[in-house]
């Protein structure tokens, strides 16, 4: 194969190395509980040994359990990410019924699906701190960034009225 091809294809497979991990969470839905035992046992091996590095033992026998739950149970009506919130939830009791399972929950709610929002953020920061205003930093440059992404619109500033307060405040241009 052409040696271009050769080097995406490995630049690929280094880069998303890890979708498997992201596929076998899964297991924490209601789906999982009527499928293959033996295809989920093997993901929830998979889970605590990447992200708990605990005994795979616990989460199994948590899972014989949990499995009832996600059947005819209080999840069986629940989608996926509704049965991780609530397996994650503090104030809840599946997470104390449910350690293991309530940890695998919390880390597959905050694994971001894509990248997106990390390169938008750095666009943000390339527009707000320019060459003209390199010396912002810390807490201004968090506001300034915070304003850019979630304020309003500029257009709808109210420039007047703020130019307005201002002089009205004696302070000196």
């Amino acid at each position: 194969m052409d040696p271009y091809f050769d080097g995406l294809l490995e630049s690929l497979e280094r880069r998303f190395q890890n979708l498997d991990l992201l596929g076998v969470f899964h297991v924490l839905s209601p789906q999982a509980a009527t499928g293959d035992e033996a295809i989920y046992v093997a993901n929830l091996q998979l889970l605590a040994s990447k992200c708990l590095q605990a005994d795979c033992n616990e989460v199994l026998q948590e899972w014989s359990s949990f499995k009832q739950q996600l059947i005819v149970g209080a999840f069986k009506d629940l989608d996926q990410q509704q049965v991780m919130q609530e397996l994650a939830s503090e104030v809840g009791e599946w997470g104390l019924l449910y350690p293991s399972l309530r940890k695998l929950a919390a880390i597959g709610l905050t694994i971001p699906v894509s990248s997106v929002n990390c390169e938008r953020d750095f666009s943000t920061l390339n527009r707000v701190k320019t060459d003209l205003r390199n010396r912002l930093q810390g807490e201004h440059l968090a506001t300034c960034m915070r304003l850019s992404i979630n304020g309003p619109p500029t257009r709808d500033f109210p420039f007047r009225r703020a130019l307005e307060l201002y002089v009205m405040s004696n302070h000196q241009l």
